[in-house]
This record gives C-alpha cells, structure tokens and sequence, in this order.
C-alpha cells in the first residue's frame, strides 16, 4: 500500500477511521504491516498539525508585528501632529472675546508677555497672540530662552505649559531634568531645548566629605542599616538554629512618623561586642542604636522606692550607668559615619540619592518689575523689593514673607492681595492681624486702594450676639479684603466635617504605608489605631453646641497673617525625649492656626497662605520646621521629612549631657542641638518660601552709619569683680561647687549686669560717672536738647534691670535726666502703660512729640510698636540675648514712616566686659540666620542661635582681657561683609545667566523684524516710484476725493468695530494691508500695517488727520527700520557684554575661606567653638 500523497488526508482520519479501514484490508497485510501503516498516518498526522500550528504562530506575529506597525505609526503620526505647531484653519483665539484683552495693546511680544505676566499672573501664548496680533509660532520663537515648556502640563498642547525661565529653572533641577528626558525622548527631541538649559544650571554635585549624615538621617535606605548591624556584630544567624523569614529580622522604618524599628533585638544572645564593645550589661548595643536611629536620650533607669507614689517606687536615672552608654552611643554613630563612605558602591548609591533629594534645587530669583498695579492709589509707591515679593506671592503656593521689621510688609501683602483679585488667583482674602493693629491696616489698606471694598473685624464687633451674622457676610458678601483680629479668628470654629476627612485622608495614607511589611512599625500602628478611635468619637460627638457658619464654610482662598512668629508654639509628635524648647502639646491658639492653614491650602490645591514676620526664627533653627510645616508640609512629605523626628535627622546633631535640675537638686538628662548640618540644603528647600530682604535707605528707611558704640572704662571695683567672675568659672568647671548654687548660667548673667552697673550685683557699690548710665544720660539729654524745636523722640532699651522698689535702671535713668534739666512729663516708662487703651495713648504722644523720652524692655516695647514718627536716636543700654530681640528693637527706629532722614543707634559697651563678645555673637548669628532665609548660606555646618551663655573658656578670655578677643571680632565683622558681597555676587550672576539664555529668541526674533522691515521698504520705495503725487488738476481733486472717502471709510469701520473679538481685514493701501485690531477700545484707536512685517499705528479721535497719520509712518519707515537696527546693535552689544561678565568668575570665596581659617585658629587659641 502506497502512502504517497496521502500524508495530508489521512491526517484528517481519526483512529476509528483508521481502524475501519484495517477491517477492509485484503489478508494478505499481516499484522505488523497494518501497524506500520497505522504508525505513518499517526506521523502524518502530527507534521499536519505542526504545520498547522506554524502557520498559526506566523500569522499571529504578522498581526502582532502589524498592529506594532500601526501603532507605532499611528504614534509618529499624533507626536508630529502635537508638536508641529499648526492650528486648525477654523481656530479661535479663547481670549478673542474676553474682557481681559479689551483696549489693551502690546507693541512687541516681549510686552505682551509683561501683560501676560500682569494681568493673568502666568504665561498665556493665546493671551499674548490676542494683543499682539503674532501667531502663536512667532510668540513661541521669539521668546525663547524667556519661556520653557512644562512637560509635565503641557497636555500635548504646543501652545499650553509655559512657563517663565525664573519658574521652570529653579526648584529641583534633577527630577526637572529627568520628566525633560523621559518626554524629550517619547516626543523625538521636542524637549531637546529643556534638557541642555537645565543642564547649564544644575547645581555642582556636593562632595561626599560635606555630606553630613548620622544613625537616624531619614534618607539613608534601611538594608544599610541592616548591613551595618552585620558590619558590627557579625551574622546573626548563628545564634539562630531555625529561621522561618530571614525578612522578620529587617530593620523597619516608616517614613509618616518617622520611625525606625529593629527586630529581635536580642539575636546577638550575649555577644561581647553587644554588652560591651557597643552595649552595657544593663542596655545592649541594638537598643542602644534603636534608641539612637529615633533621636531618644539612651538612659539607664534604677527602680528605687518612693512612698509618695501609689506603687510606693519610682524609677531614678542611674548617672554613672547612663554616661556609659551615652559614651557607647557616640561610639557607634563614629563608626557609621566613617563606615557609610568605605565602600564605593554603598557610596555611590547614597550620593546619588542625597543629590537627587536635597542638593539639586535651584532657588529662584523673583522680579516684579513688570508689576503695573493698575487699581492702586498713584500716591503709593512699592519700592523694587516689594514688587518682588508680591511676584513671589503670586507666582508660589505659599510664602513667608520674611523681611526685616519695618520694612513695610503690610504694604505687600495688600498689594499682592488686590492683584490675586483683579488677576482671578484669589477671590476672597483675609488677614488675620494682631488685635491692637486692625485699625492700621484699614488706614493703609484705604490709603493704598480708597474704592476697596473691606470688612474688618474686632472684637467689638464680634460678640457673641453679632458674631454670626458677620460670619454670614464674610461667606456671602464680596469682599476684597476682610481684616480680623487674632482674638475674633480663634473663635471661628472649624466643622466637624473638616476633622472627619482630615482623619479618613489620614487613615487611608497610614494603611496603604503599613501594607508594606518593611514599613509597619509599632509606631504606625498605634497611630492607626489611634486615629480610628477618633474617628469613632468623633462620630458619636455632640455636635448640638455650634450650628452656624463654621471657618471651612466662609470661602477663603487667601490666607494672609501678620505678626506670624507668634503662632509658632505648635504640637510637636517627637520620640526625641527630653528636648529643651520642644514642647508636645503647643498651644491651642498655634494649633488652631495650623488646622485653618491646612484647611485653606486643603481647598486650593495646596497653596493659599502668606505669613509674614520680621524675626521668622528666634529661639532655634527648629523654628524653621514650623514655617515649613505651615507653608511647606506638602514638599517636606515629598522628602519623607514631614515629621520633626525625620527633619533633625537630616538638620541636626543632638548632645545629651546632665545639668542639676534646679528644682529637685538631682541631675536630670538634657537634650540640646549643638549643631546643625546640611544647611545649604536646608536653605535651598527654605528659599522656595522664603522672601527675605534686610532694610536700606532706598527703602524710605532712615540712613545710619553703623553703630555709635559708646565705650565706657574699666573701673578698678569692675576689674576686681571679673577676677571674682573668672574664679566662679573656675570652681564650676572643676566641680568645687554644686550647679545649682552656681552655673555658666548665672555667671553669664552676673557678668551682663555688672557691666550694665555693679549696683545690680552688688548693693554695697557706689554710684560712679564711669558708667553706661551715666554716658546713656549725657547722650540722650544731648540730643533731646539739640532737636527740641522738631520734639525728636529717643527710645532707650533696658531688659536687665525693670522698674521695681529699690535700685534700679530706669529710676535711675529718670532721675539723672531730670538732674540735666529734662522734664519728667517728657520722659515715661512702657511699664506704665498697663491696658492697651493706656499704650495707644502713650504711642499718640510720642508720634507728637509729647513724650521724647521712652523706657521699655524688648518685650514690651520691641514688637508690634509704631512710633517711629520723630525717632532720631536708640539706645542699648544692654546687651540683647538674642538676635530677633535686636532685630525687633532696632524695627522700632529703622522704620517707613520715620521723618527722619538719618537717625543713630547707640550701644554702651564697658571695657573688659562681656559687651563687645555679645554683640559680635549677636551678629554672627544674625548672619546666620540671614544666609539661612536669603538662600545664600554656604557654611556646611553651624551652632544654634540659642547658645547664648559663655562658656568656661569664653569666660576665661574676657576676664582676663585677652587680645585675641578683639582680633576675633574684627575678623568675624569682615567674614560678614565678604559674605553679603558673595551673596549679592551670586544674584547678579543669576540674573545675567538668565538674561543671556534670552538673548538667542530676542536676537533671532530682531532680525526677523528687521528683514521684514527692509522688504517693506523696498517695496514701498518701488510704489512710490509707479505711483508719483498727481500734477494735473482734475486728476489731482480726484485722489483728494478717494482719500477723503477712504479715511471716512477706516474711520467709521474703526468706530464699529470697538471690542470686537476678532481682528477684520479691512482694505489695502498703498500695498499694505490695513488691518482693524480685536479689542481695540474707543479711547484708543489703532490700525495695524501688514506687508511682511506687522505695525502699529495710533490714530486719532477724528478722521481728518488719520491718513495723514498712516503716510507719515510709510514715509518714515526708514526711521522704524533704523530703530530696530539700532535695538538690534543693543541686544548683540548686551549679549556681548553678558559673555565677557560672565566671563570673569570673580568671586569672594578666597577671602572667605581665609577669613573662616583665621577664624578657627582664634577659636582653638581662645579655646571656643563658636560658630
């Protein structure tokens, strides 16, 4: 039987098939053939179906492969399409009919972007093209390097995103530079522009060196702290006979509370490297780095009885026990630190994710130069610097307006307030202003906007019989500006409703972070039970109480506060126990703000408060984690830095130390922060809230040249009296008396009063003329009666000594004042001023003059006090402690609103005191803490501003009169300047960097006017020519007739066309097509010319002169074209100019760097560590 051919039909025979045909089989086929058969048409049937299933495998790659192809093309296709910049021939401009683009009209697109940027507060390609009659194209060519397309909100629109190259190139450079890529990429080189200007400015990468991280740095990953445990102590697997997941053992860290947990912490069983080399017998080394990753003081505690208790014991602090692991603590956070950087990959990955995190953000440089201010009062005038600000409150979510007292913050606010308004950013503002001052802001508001529509709210207003219905008219009404009260905005309620979504938010973040095992600490989950049982009281809760208009309801959109350093007593959740200054439950007033500042940036996207204070940090660095929590909580979480725990992880370095508490007599553990690191980072994420500007003359601030220090000698009884000093530090350093009876603390303060005058520390002194109040009288009396025909006023600041029975400063001040023939009606002290109704009269009377003399401390008379009027001199008679208090005090004289033109400041310093040391210190830190708010702070590390009291060698140097001292002052005084002139050296360059990546689009965008230009005037030259002025006189009344037709003609088609929404092509002359703008107003007639190029002409209100006026501009064409050649030289000049400035790299950082090794060496010879 032959089975040719027939491979592919018996593949379709089934074995039943098969069989039934063997049955017909003659029998002469034995057995083993029929199977033979049988086995061939099995086989045949398999290479059928493998053939079958092949072919099957082709034509479904094909589809695969075709339907790729498609897509793909289909891809190309929309990428070509969204990036061409063409527009649909029935396209309509949106703005085209918008009341916004009526009557206004830009000369070039580099104004119409200015009305872009002052009326609508952004970049609107379709809003320019509406005024400045461009297309779209044009705009977009002739502004770059001025604008950048976002990809991330371009929504595949050639015309949407843009943004100004201030915004798109500052903030956090690399993950800009990453979305450029990624979409320069997916959209064939379209973001190519994008990717190199990032690339010109990203931030240098910070050297490994500079990097400070320790046990706890909220971003080092947590393997590698799973890793260093190994590094340490070994595999622990060894101690462990059965492992059911070795993923148990991991290190967990979750980033909402900021805590880290170590499982099976005792693994190492009894490891000496565990109980000795890194723990105690009593704590062991992986409880000792718990502690130590979540900022917790390690103590060591015995239980001890106490009969006072209900169980009768207590728990006391073992000190020796407690030193020796706090010395093992320190131990182990050295050996990370030098470990963490030892191997090169661990390196590499740790560089890379701090240079993606925190130092690649590039600070931004706001100008609102541009600013019009179209509704305000021509008699206000802002100066540069509060047009900046005001840029800067428009164009970011939230600001801290942080400028120096008395530089006229309110101004911006308001202005800045009224623009969001007329721009459609806010629509209905508040301000929420300390109670003695709501009166102020009205004037000022009025002032500066008279037709403002404003409510303000005081507590007069505001009780409980009238309180909801002005609720009502702040929900209902419109407003422009709605001023209150501290005291009425705390009894706004916030819903219920409020709190119940705050909670569920909450709830959902905690259970999607404690999903994830190597997260789900403890912690975490305490916090979840936590806010689901205030989810169920809340739910029970009597809401009956209250049931009127709650704060959610009333609409804000703007929050603005004044005074905001006084709301910085928020709840703190902290595991860093024993913290001076950190307080865990706040005050409720801070913590309603908080919730309300929430509330409202809840509602807008996140954005929508400005706080503005002149001393933004006072006590601490830490009180920039509460501005940022206020105004920069979203970014904080991007950065798992939301929690203060996480924040002093990446900020600061702890010191635990004992100190005797004064109460009990025992010792008790102290937590301070001795340093700070990573600070040009901290500044950086600062700087994108931050608007920081110290006062000038050019700011209506009066003129003062530097300091009139007053030095008084050393008297032979103060001379002895530091040697007493010195001695008391000596016998404290060596422990020869108990702490609570003597202190650095009290010694400090000793010596500030001793120099102020022995009587305070000594009652048995004398009274001697060699004195600060005896040279203070001199001064002040010598001044009051030099300016008595203009009644110039003096303050006179004393926080040492406060009027009282017995010796004191000011009794003293006033009784020798009148000795030198003062008046005592002329003379007053704030303390006597006991209400607010007395203050205010005592304010009236020294704005007039009445009262030229005033004595007050920082704390009474240092904040919230305008009597600047005819302030001509202040006098310290003492040292401040801190720098906010020298910052409110001299705000008080250094103010817009005082006559004066040039006014003094005096400072008393006694010979051989403490004096002089302080103030330097006082300025350090004040240095300090503007680099921090102005972005320019370059020091990697420094101390804390609250580090006030001296320490032992501090003393030591002063008391003995050391030179070097001296020598350290007159060092740290040019660090500080050499340090303002980088700074003001860094803005510039930024500045000019960002002018010349705009010249290229300018340039490129002249020539194109200037080529169009030159075309028109050959043409028109070549018109002229054919068409000769008419000689003959029929021929000539003829033209005469046409023209009066044709200007009757544009005339009436002008007048009908007023706020027309579109642009008309009206009719050609002369070659030149006369186009009728959209929006044009009746006030304001023009016309554009259209040849090759495009030109404005103004036309009158009549038509008689409106041709004339159209030939005139033909005929002087040359003019327009000379013009633009002579821009055209401007810009290639500038260009130039910007290259060759550019060029020079000058720089202060020599003088700096040799500044700061001058200063370290002092530091070591004097033996102090003061930053």
């Amino acid at each position: 039987m032959s089975n040719k051919n027939h491979s592919g039909d018996s593949a379709q025979l089934s074995l039943f098939d098969i069989l039934g045909l063997a049955w017909n089989i003659d029998s002469k086929y034995s057995s083993d053939e029929i199977e033979e058969v049988i086995g061939k048409l099995r086989a045949a049937k398999r290479t059928a179906e493998k053939h079958e299933e092949n072919e099957r495998h082709r034509r479904e790659k094909e589809e695969l492969e075709r339907k790729a192809r498609e897509e793909k093309e289909k891809k190309e296709a929309h990428i070509r399409e969204v990036t061409s910049m063409d527009l649909p021939l029935d396209w309509e401009n949106a703005f085209n009919q918008d009341v916004r683009t009526q009557g206004i009209h830009a000369d070039s697109i580099s104004d119409g972007l200015i009305f872009s940027l002052s009326n609508l507060g952004r970049v609107d390609i379709e809003y320019i093209s509406s005024i400045t009659g461009e297309d779209y194209k044009t705009i977009i060519g002739a502004l770059k390097g001025s604008i950048y397309q976002n990809p991330e909100t371009w929504d595949e629109c050639f015309y949407k995103g843009w943004e100004t190259s201030e915004e798109y190139l500052s903030g956090n450079m690399m993950r800009k530079w990453k979305v450029a890529k990624d979409a320069n990429k997916e959209y064939n080189g379209y973001f190519a522009d994008n990717i190199r200007a990032i690339e010109k400015v990203l931030p240098p990468t910070v050297a490994t060196k500079d990097i400070y991280v320790t046990l706890g740095s909220p971003w080092v990953p947590a393997d590698i702290i799973d890793d260093f445990i190994e590094h340490l102590f070994g595999d622990w697997r060894r101690y462990w006979y059965s492992i059911d997941n070795e993923e148990d053992f991991n290190t967990k860290h979750d980033e909402l509370t900021g805590t880290w947990e170590i499982p099976f912490k005792n693994r190492y069983n009894h490891d000496v490297k565990v109980t000795r080399t890194y723990g105690t017998d009593r704590i062991n080394a992986l409880y000792i780095l718990e502690r130590t990753l979540n900022m917790k003081s390690v103590a060591v505690t015995d239980e001890v009885v106490c009969k006072t208790n209900s169980s009768g014991k207590k728990r006391v602090i073992n000190r020796s026990e407690t030193i020796l692991a706090i010395e093992k603590q320190n131990k182990m956070i050295k050996m990370f630190q030098k470990w963490i950087w030892e191997d090169e990959r661990r390196k590499e990955r740790l560089e890379m994710i701090f240079e993606n995190n925190f130092s690649c953000v590039r600070k931004r440089i706001f100008d609102g130069s541009f600013l019009r201010f179209p509704d305000m009062s021509p008699a206000i005038k802002l100066y540069s610097y509060q047009k900046d600000a005001v840029a800067r409150i428009l164009f970011t979510p939230n600001t801290l307006l942080a400028h120096d007292v008395g530089a006229g913050k309110t101004y911006v606010m308001i202005a800045a307030a009224m623009e969001m308004r007329r721009m459609g950013l806010s629509e209905k503002n508040m301000f929420v202003v300390p109670n003695n001052i709501v009166g102020q802001w009205k004037n000022i508001f009025y002032a500066m906007y008279p037709s403002a529509n404003i409510l303000c709210v005081e507590p007069k207003s505001f009780t409980p019989s009238k309180r909801e219905s002005l609720l009502e008219r702040i929900r209902d009404e419109d407003f422009d500006g709605i001023i209150i009260a501290y005291s009425c905005f705390e009894r706004i309620p916030l819903s219920k409703e409020y709190y119940r979504n705050r909670l569920v938010y909450e709830q959902k973040l905690i259970a999607e972070i404690a999903g994830k095992k190597n997260k789900a600490t403890s912690r975490l989950k305490k916090k979840q039970e936590a806010v689901s049982k205030a989810l169920s009281e809340l739910a029970v809760a009597m809401d009956d109480l209250y049931n009127g208009v709650y704060f959610d309801d009333l609409g804000i959109t703007r929050l603005f506060v004044d005074e905001a350093h006084n709301f910085k007593n928020v709840p703190i959740e902290t595991k860093a126990d024993k913290v001076l200054g950190i307080s865990a439950s706040g005050s409720k007033k801070c913590k309603d703000m908080m919730d309300k500042v929430h509330m409202v940036q809840k509602k807008n996207d996140g954005a929508g408060v400005v706080f503005a204070t002149g001393t933004p940090i006072t006590n601490s660095i830490t009180d920039a984690f509460i501005m940022q929590m206020y105004l920069q909580s979203g970014e904080l979480a991007m950065l798992d830095l939301q929690n203060f725990d996480s924040w002093i992880g990446m900020f600061a370095e702890r010191s635990t130390e004992f100190e005797i508490d004064v109460d009990t007599s025992s010792y008790r553990l102290a937590t301070r922060f001795s340093k700070f690191h990573n600070l040009p980072e901290l500044t950086a994420l600062l700087s994108s809230i931050a608007d920081f500007h110290q006062v000038d003359t050019l700011a209506g601030i009066p003129q003062i040249d530097g300091y009139t220090d007053a030095l008084i000698s050393k008297t032979n009884e103060f001379a002895d009296y530091l040697k007493d000093i010195s001695q008391r530090a000596e016998n404290v350093r060596k422990g020869y008396v108990s702490r609570k009876d003597d202190n650095m603390l009290k010694i400090t303060t000793d010596g500030r009063k001793a120099a102020l005058d022995l009587r305070l520390v000594d009652p048995n002194a004398m009274f001697t003329y060699q004195s600060k109040v005896a040279r203070c009288v001199e001064n002040v009396a010598d001044i009051y009666f030099k300016t008595t025909a203009c009644k110039s006023t003096q303050i006179i600041f004393c926080d040492t000594s406060t009027p009282k029975t017995g010796f004191n400063i000011y009794d003293e001040v006033k009784t020798m004042l009148q000795s030198k023939g003062v008046p005592s009606d002329k003379i007053a002290f704030i303390h006597d001023a006991r209400t607010e109704a007395q203050r205010n009269t005592m304010f009236a009377q020294v704005r007039k003059g009445d009262i030229r003399v005033l004595l007050g401390s920082t704390f009474k008379l240092g904040l919230g006090v305008n009597i600047q009027d005819k302030l001509i001199a202040l006098h310290h008679i003492d040292v401040p402690w801190r720098p906010a208090d020298m910052t409110q005090r001299e705000g008080r004289i250094l103010r817009q609103g005082n006559t004066n033109s040039k006014v003094q400041i005096f400072r008393y310093i006694t010979e051989g005191s403490f004096d002089a040391y302080s103030w330097q210190l006082l300025e350090t830190k004040q240095r300090f803490i503007t680099g921090l708010l102005s972005g320019s702070l370059t020091e990697r590390s420094g101390k804390d501003i609250e580090d006030t009291v001296l320490d032992y060698a501090e003393v030591k140097a002063l008391a003995v009169g050391n030179p070097l001292v001296k020598e350290r002052v007159k060092t740290a005084n040019e660090l500080s300047r050499y340090l303002t002139l980088q700074r003001k050296l860094v803005d510039s360059r930024i500045r000019m960097e960002k002018e010349l990546l705009e010249m290229p689009g300018k340039i490129s965008n002249q020539e194109n006017n200037i080529a169009q230009c030159e075309a028109d005037i050959a043409f028109y030259n070549g018109w002229k020519q054919e068409n000769p002025e008419p000689v003959d006189s029929k021929v000539k009344k003829e033209a005469t007739e046409k023209r009066k037709h044709l200007r009757e003609y544009i005339h009436f088609s002008l007048i009908g066309h007023v706020l027309e929404p579109k642009e008309k092509a009206l009719t050609t002359y002369r070659g030149f097509e006369i186009i009728l703008p959209a929006n044009m107003t009746r006030e304001k007639p023009y016309i554009w010319l259209k040849r090759n190029g495009r030109y404005y002409v103004e036309l009158g209100d009549t038509n008689t002169g409106n041709l004339i006026r159209i030939d005139n501009f033909l005929d002087d064409l040359r003019k327009h074209f000379d013009k633009l050649k002579n821009g055209f030289a401007k810009l290639q000049e500038r260009e130039y100019q910007l290259k060759e400035e550019l060029k020079k790299h000058e720089s202060f950082s020599d003088e700096i760097e040799e500044c700061r090794k001058k200063l370290e060496i002092l530091n070591k010879k004097l033996g102090v560590d003061k930053t």
